[in-house]
């Protein structure tokens, strides 16, 4: 009997030593590495999302060239917004031979009647795309995420691609001017920089940021998510894969200040790239050396594009 006993022991000690052995490193979503080449490196933070509307053929349309693809984030009931940027600067006709493509991107929305509205929005002008994450404000980094992953499925071959805001208004031509005489062509994440900010401890804060979700007593250097910036198509698919070794953080410019710090990549300052400043609209030409104006309502948007056309900007 003792012996029946100690056998059963034995057997059954082996079985446990011998799973943990096989099994003891694998955990659901994360790539076990044993399995992978030494350069694949865990996933600490997947984006199993997928698109509901991808528009997959958006750079093959024209038949030339994209030097610029610019995703608008946007919310399901900015209808009005995006018209506007139909209308002025995603309309532009001051860059010819320039082939520039501009979408809206959106998460879901647990409103049946405004994504009903936005899919027929789309079935006319077939520019808005979406995954299914929730549309929120702790999600940006998500579309942040999303951008990038667009445009390395779907436009890998592009120069450049732009992240902008749709209260955001983009000058076609001294934007295509600046990427043209810039000496930087590779490597290139192009914008309004912040450096040496500090993450806001204070509770309450629109950017509050708790010491476990960021550790640091300071930021990395960051392109303003609002002013809009622009990322050469060299490293953006790097940028995505980082993305996604990186503990989330919903600030989703900090997120990419956080990405291009890991990459050794330091983002380059413009100063046309104008972040929450206000425009001197009664005399309107003295903007005309912006490639970007953060913060605008639909209807100062109309009156900066009216304004360039009679300064012969």
């Amino acid at each position: 009997m003792f012996l029946v006993t100690s056998l059963l022991i034995f057997v059954v000690s082996f079985i446990v030593v011998w799973n943990s052995g096989h099994y003891g490193n694998h955990k659901p979503g994360i790539i076990n590495q044993r399995s992978q080449p030494d350069i694949v490196e865990k996933w600490i933070n997947p984006h199993p999302y997928r698109f509901t509307m991808a528009h997959r053929d958006t750079c093959e349309r024209g038949g030339s060239d994209v030097f610029l693809v610019i995703i608008v984030h946007t919310s399901h009931d900015h209808v009005t917004r995006r018209q506007a940027i139909r209308a002025i600067w995603a309309n532009e006709t001051r860059t010819p031979g320039v082939e520039i493509k501009t979408l809206f991107a959106l998460g879901t929305t647990d409103q049946p009647d405004l994504q009903r509205d936005v899919e027929k929005e789309d079935a006319i002008f077939g520019d808005i795309i979406q995954e299914d994450f929730q549309d929120s404000y702790r999600n940006l980094t998500l579309k942040t995420v999303m951008t990038l992953k667009w445009f390395l499925y779907f436009c890998p071959k592009a120069a450049y691609l732009m992240k902008t805001d749709d209260d955001t208004y983009v000058n076609h031509f001294n934007l295509v001017t600046a990427l043209r005489n810039i000496e930087q062509k590779s490597e290139l994440v192009l914008g309004n920089i912040h450096t040496k900010g500090k993450p806001s401890r204070r509770v309450g804060n629109k950017q509050y940021l708790s010491r476990y979700s960021f550790l640091r007593d300071w930021l990395p250097p960051f392109p303003s998510g609002g002013a809009g910036y622009v990322i050469s198509g060299d490293i953006v698919r790097s940028l995505y894969e980082t993305s996604l070794r990186t503990k989330y953080l919903y600030l989703e410019d900090v997120f990419i200040g956080m990405c291009l710090e890991k990459l050794g990549i330091s983002p380059v300052y413009n100063s046309r790239f104008l972040c929450c400043q206000r425009l001197n609209l009664d005399d309107p030409c003295e903007n005309r050396d912006h490639i970007t104006v953060h913060g605008l309502s639909t209807e100062n948007m109309f009156l900066v594009s009216r304004a360039e056309k009679e300064c012969g900007v």
